[in-house]
């Protein structure tokens, strides 16, 4: 795996141009016939070139779009990808954007007086960009209905210290038009997430998350979520985090206090709790007096996650 932080390599060995132009076709009508199909492009097996349906494979669109792995496949790619990660002393991380790292709202969804005030401060520090460490940007879109979006406290020191320890992944039930361009003001040089970002349209179930697109043992795999609801089938492997509201919209009906109003502390915000839990597992995980080491992270998952203060919401969107 020659570079775990940017994505996973996918290949495929083909017959090679010097084979005998008849050994080459014998074993091109085996393959038609016993191949597995294991890498799926627009509908077609890479390997042997059949159209194949959708039944036996899962979506990996975040990689490259319209890829499908098979799923014997995708269960080599990650024991590969668990297996690099170890040798760098590091875990999986599953990382929501939205109530998690930041709070999104549309442009028509402020008040009068957060637009008065946010805009102009979104604007201003626009100028800087990403780089410019503001924490209040504007986003267009195509359908011309803007965002308004503010990082959450402790984000970026949150980011810089997790990638020393985790190889991380954003997996959020927002759409990729969206959350590439959200992502892109937390790691505008790529160098935290590179093409893993898992969207709504790589979901094999609606409306809920699942580990079978992320290419990398459940054992392995730690996930924060402000959202417990969405991963109903990994709770154990869940530090569920305070959601994050800063804008009014929702605030209400939720019963909590925008951040507009009173935000987080930046050292001593939720972002800055879960990463003292995240920091103390892995310590315990690769300690080598504990002997833990290619354990089941899951374990200590269970024994820290009250560690992480607060009751996670039930947003419709994670």
């Amino acid at each position: 795996m020659a570079d775990l932080c940017k994505s996973t390599p996918i290949s495929l060995a083909r017959p090679g141009p010097s084979l005998p132009r008849s050994i080459a076709s014998d074993r091109a009508k085996r393959r038609r016939v016993e191949c597995s199909h294991p890498v799926i492009h627009e509908g077609r097996c890479l390997l042997c070139e059949r159209a194949v349906d959708d039944d036996h494979s899962l979506p990996f669109g975040f990689l490259r779009p319209s890829l499908r792995l098979s799923h014997e496949y995708a269960d080599r790619m990650r024991e590969a990808s668990t297996g690099a990660a170890l040798g760098f002393k590091k875990l999986h991380l599953i990382l929501d954007l939205d109530h998690t790292l930041l709070h999104a709202v549309r442009l028509s969804d402020l008040t009068p007086e957060e637009e008065e005030r946010l805009v102009a401060e979104a604007e201003r520090k626009a100028e800087f960009g990403p780089e410019g460490r503001g924490d209040i940007f504007l986003d267009g879109s195509e359908t011309g209905k803007g965002f308004v979006i503010k990082l959450r406290p402790f984000v970026r020191e949150f980011l810089r210290k997790a990638d020393e320890l985790f190889v991380l992944t954003v997996y959020t039930m927002g759409g990729r038009a969206y959350s590439s361009r959200v992502t892109k003001l937390l790691d505008p040089d790529r160098e935290y997430f590179g093409d893993r970002v898992i969207t709504r349209e790589d979901c094999t179930l609606r409306g809920r998350k699942s580990l079978d697109v992320v290419l990398a043992k459940e054992t392995n795999v730690l996930i924060l979520d402000d959202k417990k609801t969405v991963w109903p089938d990994h709770a154990e492997n869940l530090i569920a985090i305070e959601p994050f509201y800063y804008f009014s919209q929702g605030t209400e009906k939720r019963g909590v206090q925008p951040g507009f109003v009173h935000d987080e502390d930046e050292h001593d915000s939720a972002l800055a709790t879960a990463l003292r839990v995240l920091e103390g597992i892995h310590q315990r995980y690769f300690d080598p007096k504990l002997g833990l080491e290619g354990g089941d992270v899951r374990t200590m998952v269970r024994q820290m996650q009250s560690q992480v203060r607060g009751t996670p919401g039930d947003q419709s969107s994670s």
